[in-house]
């Protein structure tokens, strides 16, 4: 059995379970029940400058049903810097690079202890996008990454659109990157039952509106809601709604102006930031189309949860949106709100053409999260130097 250290601090502290946090909490679940692995979750503890052991048991638990009762998960064991045991796994797949503990100082400790380290690196946007970043978040993420090249035995990443950009870097810089082993992400989380017991009327009477494209994901620059936004008042207006579903970030002050202010703002246009999993699951259902505009991604996981929903989507024309939807999805230039109106409008106005496009998305079956997990461990243990079971 190996035992694998993961620093889960930020779990223990966030208040969202999207992202990076909620596929962290899809692997815990799985890798839970394996025998393979002597799972050891950890959260750093500034009082006692060390790490506090979570109880396995209860952090699982947090992980599936989310009912917070953290506090009670911290035990009273803690692990200092010289305490991790030789041969063991230093597994991090957390925002780690949010943490106090930065990976420049711990990796070259861990190393010296004899651990393997595997950094699973779901995107570098912080790197290759810094503008679309919070500037501390930029250097804190260039020392993550940094170190992950530096002290990394092995690199977990989730696309291939991920490998080649640090395989891009590893060029430019010219280092030497340890082998670079991808792990797709599991989409069979998705709800496809028809119960909509747990749907607010609200949510209803959105989606009983009228026609609508739906775009959801935290609403931040990256995302480009602006473009949706553009799209509606230029051309969509009047002919089709548009809903977006997604918390609020940082950076968009300008965007919720001009979208608070529309005058069919909460009439044809609305922004919903507080939609529970069966009001996203109604809210795919229900849609024309899902548009997906963003300008990067690490793994672009609304484009899986259309398609397992048998949803259309239109995205921008990318890296990363055509490995995850290759021929099943549309694609638009970048930017181009006129070329995506007119796509719409072809959809809508040839029922043909919008049934094709269904036709494509019927079969598509996602990888599974317990698929993911094998692959997880499979990585692992071969950094581990045995062969996975």
């Amino acid at each position: 059995m190996i035992k694998v250290y993961t620093d889960v601090s930020m779990i223990m502290i966030g208040t969202s379970f999207t992202g990076i946090p909620r596929v962290v909490m899809e692997l815990v679940k799985r890798l839970d029940k394996r025998s393979e692995l002597d799972l050891v979750f950890i959260e750093y503890d500034s009082q006692s400058d060390a790490y506090r052991i979570l109880d396995r048991n209860l952090f699982v638990s947090f992980c599936t049903t989310k009912t917070d009762k953290r506090n009670d998960i911290r035990t009273d064991e803690f692990l200092s810097f010289d305490d991790f045991e030789k041969d063991s796994i230093f597994f991090d797949c957390d925002t780690v690079w949010k943490t106090r503990v930065k990976r420049s100082f711990l990796y070259p400790l861990l190393k010296k202890k004899g651990v393997k380290i595997v950094p699973f690196i779901q995107d570098i946007i912080g790197i290759d996008y810094p503008q679309f970043c919070d500037k501390s978040d930029v250097l804190n993420f260039i020392d993550f990454i940094g170190a992950s090249f530096l002290y990394s035995d092995k690199i977990l990443v989730t696309s291939q659109t991920t490998k080649n950009a640090l395989l891009a870097h590893e060029k430019n810089m010219e280092v030497s990157l340890p082998e670079i082993g991808i792990v797709p992400l599991g989409g069979d989380f998705l709800k496809k039952n028809e119960d909509t017991s747990n749907v607010s009327e609200k949510i209803k009477e959105i989606a009983s509106a009228g026609k609508y494209i739906l775009m959801v994901g935290t609403v931040e620059p990256r995302k480009n809601h602006k473009l949706l936004l553009e799209c509606f008042q230029k051309h969509l207006r009047g002919w089709m709604n548009v809903v977006v579903a997604g918390y609020s970030g940082q950076g968009m002050n300008e965007f919720f102006e001009k979208l608070t202010k529309d005058p069919d703002y909460g009439k044809k246009i609305w922004h919903i930031d507080n939609a529970t999993d069966s009001e996203i699951d109604y809210l795919y259902k229900n849609c024309f189309a899902m548009v997906f505009p963003s300008y990067i991604e690490g793994y672009g996981l609304p484009i899986i949860e259309s398609l397992v929903r048998d949803v259309p989507v239109i995205a921008a024309d990318n890296e990363i949106n055509r490995e995850i939807g290759g021929e099943r999805a549309l694609y638009f230039p970048q930017d181009n709100s006129v070329i995506l109106a007119n796509m719409l409008f072809s959809l809508v106005n040839s029922p043909k053409e919008y049934n094709e496009l269904k036709e494509r998305i019927k079969g598509f079956v996602p990888k599974t999260w317990d698929e993911t997990s094998d692959c997880v461990i499979k990585e692992l243990t071969e950094v581990n130097g045995k062969t996975a079971l």
